[in-house]
This record gives C-alpha cells, sequence and structure tokens, in this order.
C-alpha cells in the first residue's frame, strides 16, 4: 500500500482519470484504502473508461455516481460503470475502511464479436451507471469475488500480478453482470446531453486550471449559459463551478506539497492561485490547517510507515 494516495493522477485528453495500476504494465488495480487519507474525507469527482468496484469493510461511504447519492454499509459494495462520474466521500468526517478494484475492459478484449456482443452492452449500458451490491443474492457473488480477487493481489509480488485469476474473475462478474442487467434502456437523451456538457466543462477546468478561469469561460467549453452551467454542477456534482475548480487545484497542489520542497508561494501559483496568501487561506478553509503543517503532518505519518 502507497504511503498516501496520489489525489489526482494524470488525465487524459477527455479529463477522464488515468488509472496508475498495481502494475503498469497491466491494467487492474486493486487496495485497500481508509478515507481518512483523503482531505476532509472526501475524493474528488472524476470518472474513467475502467469499471470500479468498491466494497466496504468498517465504517460508512456516500457515493455520488452522477450527483445520484447512494450510502454504502459494511459488506455492501458498488460497482461504477464505464466513464461515469463518481466520487466517495463521509459526509460526517468519519473514518471508512475499503477495498477499490479497477478493472480495464481491455482485459477481456478477446476478439471483436465478443467485445461488441457481450462486454459492451453492459459497461455502455447508460441506464446502469452503477449497480448497488448489497450482500445478498447474485449481489453476494460479485462481492466474494472481489474480496478473493483483492487477496490474490495481496499475495502477489507487483512485478508479477495474478494475471489469469484476474481475467477469469473479471469474466465471471461480468457474466452475473450480464445475466441480471438489460442493456435494452437508455438513458434519455437529455440527461445523456446534460452529462457530456458536464465532462466538457469539467475538461475545460483541468486543461486551464493554471489559467484565470470565470464562469463564462466555464459556461462556453459546455456551450451552455451560466445559469445553466451553474445548475449542471450542482445537479450532477452537488458544488458550483467555482467550488468545484477550487477543490481540484487543492487537490492537484497536494502531490507537489508532499512529494517536493518547492516553496509555497511556488506550489500556488503553479496551480492557479494567484499569490500565497490567498492559496494558504483557501487550503485553511478547506482542509482545516495550513500547507506547511499539513505537509509536516503527513510527512511524520509516512515516516513511521514500515
Amino acid at each position: 500500500m502507497q504511503k498516501h494516495p496520489k489525489y489526482c493522477s494524470a488525465f487524459n485528453p477527455d479529463a477522464s482519470e488515468t488509472i496508475a495500476y498495481n502494475n503498469p504494465l497491466f491494467p487492474a488495480y486493486a487496495q485497500y484504502a481508509v478515507l481518512s487519507t483523503y482531505p476532509n474525507y472526501s475524493a474528488i469527482s472524476h470518472w474513467h473508461r475502467d469499471l470500479e468496484f468498491i466494497l466496504v469493510k468498517q465504517g460508512n461511504m456516500t457515493f455520488n455516481v452522477n450527483g445520484e447519492l447512494i450510502t454504502l454499509s459494511p459488506r455492501t459494495g458498488i460497482l461504477i460503470n464505464s466513464r461515469q462520474l463518481h466520487y466517495g466521500y463521509s459526509p460526517d468526517l468519519t473514518e471508512c475502511e475499503f477495498i477499490c478494484i479497477i478493472l480495464s475492459p481491455e482485459l477481456l478484449q478477446v476478439n471483436d464479436w465478443f467485445y461488441q456482443n457481450y462486454v459492451q452492452p453492459v459497461i455502455e449500458n447508460c441506464a446502469c451507471p452503477y449497480v448497488y451490491l448489497a450482500h445478498e443474492n447474485w449481489h453476494r457473488a460479485i462481492l466474494e469475488h472481489l474480496e478473493c480477487l483483492y487477496h490474490s493481489f495481496e499475495s502477489a509480488p507487483v512485478d508479477n500480478p495474478p494475471c489469469f485469476h484476474v481475467i477469469t474473475t473479471f469474466l465471471s462478474i461480468m457474466n452475473i453482470l450480464s445475466d441480471h442487467l438489460s442493456a435494452q434502456d437508455r438513458l434519455p437523451e437529455k440527461e445523456s446531453s446534460e452529462l457530456a456538457a458536464l465532462r466538457n466543462m469539467m475538461t475545460y477546468v483541468e486543461e486551464h486550471m493554471r489559467e484565470r478561469i470565470t464562469l463564462d469561460h466555464i459556461a462556453r467549453a459546455g456551450s451552455c449559459c451560466k445559469s445553466r452551467c451553474s445548475l449542471l454542477f450542482k445537479k450532477y456534482l452537488r458544488e458550483s463551478p467555482i467550488t468545484y475548480m477550487t477543490k481540484l487545484r487543492l487537490r492537484k497542489s497536494l502531490n507537489a506539497l508532499l512529494d517536493s520542497d518547492a516553496s509555497i508561494t511556488d506550489i500556488a501559483y503553479a496551480h492557479g492561485f494567484c499569490g500565497a496568501s490567498y492559496y494558504c487561506e483557501t487550503f485553511q478553509k478547506y482542509y482545516g490547517t495550513s500547507p506547511l503543517r499539513y505537509r509536516n503532518i503527513q510527512r511524520e505519518v509516512n515516516d513511521s510507515i514500515p
């Protein structure tokens, strides 16, 4: 397990997240995590082509998927389907321990016919952005597969991932999903276009994060007016465009804060803040401490990990 999470990974041209797989040569990720390692007990909204599975072990977590809130408790989980906006957090800032498994559809590309007829109908089922996994019926079978998959990663060296076990387990999970999810339903065209516009605006913020960005800039990226821009962010991310941008800048700055000895001034300007004073003020507002104190505390914690 890494000492602290990479709070913002690399992004693709469409601003989807690039997953830091356990082994960069094999597109699968599995890790036991605790929510308190994330600032303010919250990840940041993102999306990726890969399927993401969360299995809660202790505590509770709320998941936001395209603006819908799902509460997860111990022994339950969730599947977030391909390219859906999502993030997990604790609304009351309490601890949650969970397993996170991320699997790329590339693992199932046996040939074009198989992929188009058996994989795409599941991962491109727009009417199914997520599946809540209760500890019963066919959900339980998926949860058991996930638990087993995590333990196979845990016991395998990083340079020799359990490739065959990952692929066969992923196939078993997809077989269950294919049997129980209807591919006939689709999201209303309006909702689909709203999500497309929102992703375009989030992409703009990601690409121009270090520049001066106004609400008008963000709205134009989504081909909409400022009021509609704000409405879409509130509907799906439950925060304003400017709040989202501020949180993204802060979250991106954490890697530089923890992985380098760069000055607070340099980090502030490199991540779109107008100066060190404003960066510190904003950091204190969202994280409850100063950047330097946060750096020192995190380094002390990391140094204490064997």
